[in-house]
């Protein structure tokens, strides 16, 4: 990794549910190789842990040990865990971490409880938003629901993010005709649009991971994806287990910033008011 450009690969797999010894390891594996990998949501755990997320959650602490051994690698990387608050509430948490340390988390703001979804009954939800400075490259970080939420990405957007990651666990629902080369399942096609129109507006690259495989009667989307800052798709995979990588470079960003200076002209103070 330098300041001009940086490796990003996405672990699109489906975690083994509550093994997270397993997981680690697996994640781990697959960072070797890249600058940094991002990997779906609670990917240390699996999604559907239900009254075992007291039991699988762990301390975090930015600049501490990463809670479980063999977490050393020279790449960093992002995990989706669950977090033991200091009051031992549960938290869902995207982390960010580099031989063996924790550099950064952001726990999960928006918990869905509609549909399929409990959330709310198993984590605590949070209301803090922080970028987190990576060798010159300013990330941001969000859990998937957070990420349907654009006032969420408005704040990283002015507070100067070069690169969005979101991890996700979300359902595949629907299908298209058999000739339709689209995305396998019509759900993960709002993702997508997301996605790029988030990268296009704000001039920021945007890496998306969501996870594959089946809990209970869940089966995950996949389509994970990466696009430049310019809307463009850089790599993108279908429904199965699947790795892809792309090169981020900071000649990329400027350029696509450079006709329109969306972010610089931004005024916060003008939203801030009217709330």
């Amino acid at each position: 990794m330098t300041h001009d450009e940086l490796t990003l690969a996405i672990e699109q797999f489906s975690p083994q549910l509550r093994a997270p010894e397993a997981n680690l390891a697996h994640i781990v594996r697959a960072a070797e190789g890249v600058d940094l990998l991002l990997t779906p949501e609670l990917s240390l755990t699996g999604y559907d842990v239900g009254d075992a997320a007291h039991h699988l959650a762990l301390p975090l602490e930015p600049g501490a040990p990463f809670p479980l051994d063999n977490a050393r690698t020279d790449a960093a990387f992002v995990i989706g865990m669950i977090e033991r608050g200091r009051d031992g509430t549960p938290y869902n948490a995207c982390t960010l971490v580099r031989d063996g340390r924790v550099l950064h988390r952001h726990r999960k703001i928006y918990l869905p409880t509609y549909g399929m979804f409990d959330e709310a009954r198993f984590f605590g939800s949070s209301d803090v938003l922080e970028p987190y400075d990576l060798d010159g490259w300013r990330i941001g970080m969000l859990v998937c629901e957070d990420f349907w939420h654009p006032g969420l990405v408005y704040v990283l957007a002015t507070a100067g993010i070069d690169v969005l990651l979101v991890q996700a666990a979300g359902p595949g629902r629907g299908v298209w005709e058999a000739d339709d080369d689209r995305v396998p399942f019509a759900s993960m096609e709002s993702w997508t649009r997301i996605a790029r129109t988030t990268a296009l507006l704000y001039g920021i690259y945007v890496a998306l991971a969501n996870r594959t495989g089946v809990e209970g009667a869940v089966t995950f989307g996949g389509s994970s994806i990466i696009v430049a800052p310019d809307g463009s798709v850089l790599a993108e995979a279908d429904s199965s287990d699947a790795r892809i990588e792309a090169v981020l470079r900071r000649a990329d960003l400027l350029a696509a910033r450079r006709p329109g200076s969306h972010i610089r002209d931004e005024d916060p103070h003008i939203v801030r008011r009217a709330l």
